[in-house]
């Protein structure tokens, strides 16, 4: 027979009895979060001096952009994101309010449409510049051609792949900051060895951003053999590589705000190289939902940071991630929460209960929901019995709670639900065999806890 407990065991605690201590002083974080990446673009835009050249370049793909950051930035000018087909108003708004001599359009017509070159003279600029070649890699070399053409010295040019972006968003940040340059590459064929070889002038270092099977060895000795210095950063992952960049080109206790984007997707990166080149700061990427590891967090305390800039909304880098919280904090606290559940129910002469797939992404997800809207610490899950019966369950409940700190505190909030005898009367419910557990943070600073519970 099925039944549902929705009236006896799902009871929230009143948010007052779990609220603790505000946690201690930290660096600011501050958010660029527009509705969608071209108004991240603009926010960031907003935020650095005034210019009199924009580089467009298409939101929609990595290569242009990419390649166009340290010549952007070496110019003191801004990045711009656009749709292929047309400029978005609220780019067009911020053209005519920043008012540019010069629009600098990057990638052929395939990238960005005659339809964005008529645009963006409708806003008035004077000029109207295209740099695009033939693909992807001819145009981060006329792009290195440009940056010398306006002056710049290019001593260091980053090699990165033209296939992939995550590895060449923190390098690209470096470049824009250090003058370098950043070219692409598709592999060590004759039209690249070609094209590189006759740009290498003045060249005095390479740099490879990521492993092998990013830029292969074929590429790194082609470029040794021009008689240059290569050097290769190959990260365990991609968080780990902008972590080693910085570590060799972001000065010890430089201060300046930390940038932290999403490294699962390029958009708000792009517009971050240029943003962090132009500031003199780092940029470092992270998981949308919590810190693979804790070295960027080491690394904010090597350069001293003065807080943290996140470019997107919550749903690109959660609040989790944005206070860099490693994601094995999260599943420690999890499991400490879920030993001190069976050590209560051990000593009330229950059973164990066992974590389940399927009560584990309706906690997860409804503590997440909860961090989203900073709602209260006695909010349900109003889906709880649809998703409860999907999952095929016999009986259901939900405790759901809130603390405040700097981490999550499995302690504080067991001891709060112990002390609530609808709560503990679910903890200890005999008939229920498994469990889901979800934490999150909201831009509250409070922690969120979902404990879903069910019988099978």
């Amino acid at each position: 027979m099925r039944y549902a407990l929705a009236a006896i065991a799902t009871i929230g605690l009143v948010a007052s009895t779990l609220l603790g201590s505000a946690p201690a002083a930290q660096a600011a974080t501050a958010r660029l979060d527009g509705d969608d990446r071209f108004e991240t673009s603009v926010l960031a835009s907003q935020r650095l001096p005034d210019t009199d050249t924009v580089f467009l370049a298409s939101g929609t793909a990595f290569p242009d952009a990419l390649a166009a950051a340290p010549v952007a930035a070496a110019e003191d000018a801004h990045l711009l994101l656009v749709r292929p087909e047309g400029i978005p108003q609220i780019v067009q708004d911020e053209l005519r309010r920043l008012a540019p001599s010069e629009v600098v359009l990057i990638g052929s017509e395939a990238s960005l449409s005659p339809e964005v070159a008529a645009q963006a003279a409708a806003t008035g600029a004077r000029t109207i510049t295209r740099i695009g070649g033939a693909d992807r890699v001819a145009t981060s070399m006329l792009l290195l051609d440009r940056m010398r053409d306006e002056g710049a010295a290019v001593t260091d040019i980053w090699v990165a792949s033209g296939y992939s972006f995550p590895d060449a968003l923190a390098a690209g940040a470096v470049a824009a900051r250090e003058g370098h340059a950043l070219v692409l590459t598709l592999g060590a064929d004759a039209g690249f060895r070609q094209q590189i070889t006759a740009r290498i002038g003045g060249v005095q270092r390479f740099h490879i951003p990521g492993s092998t099977g990013s830029v292969s060895t074929d590429v790194q000795s082609m470029l040794a053999g021009t008689g240059r210095a290569v050097d290769r950063f190959p990260g365990a992952d991609r968080y780990e590589t902008a972590v080693q960049i910085n570590q060799a080109f972001t000065r010890t206790g430089s201060g300046g705000q930390l940038v932290l984007t999403s490294g699962a997707d390029f958009p708000d990166g792009l517009v971050g190289a240029v943003y962090a080149g132009i500031r003199g700061e780092a940029l470092y990427l992270t998981d949308p939902s919590c810190a693979t590891s804790g070295s960027v967090a080491a690394e904010q305390r090597r350069i001293a940071s003065t807080g943290t800039t996140v470019l997107g909304g919550v749903n690109t880098v959660s609040p989790v991630a944005a206070e860099l919280v490693p994601c094995a904090a999260l599943n420690a606290s999890a499991s400490d929460l879920l030993d001190r559940i069976n050590a209560a129910r051990a000593a009330a002469g229950r059973a164990p209960l066992a974590l389940d797939g399927c009560l584990s992404r309706m906690a997860g997800g409804w503590a997440s929901a909860m961090a989203a809207g900073n709602l209260t610490g006695s909010a349900h899950n109003p889906s709880l019995t649809a998703e409860a019966r999907a999952c095929s369950l016999r009986g259901w409940g939900e405790n759901v709670g809130r603390t405040m700190g700097s981490s999550p505190d499995a302690a504080r909030i067991m001891s709060a639900w112990m002390a609530s005898p609808a709560h503990k009367l679910n903890i200890e419910r005999a008939s229920f065999t498994h469990i889901g557990i979800g934490i999150d943070r909201g831009s509250n600073g409070s922690w969120y806890y979902v404990l879903d519970f069910g019988t099978r």
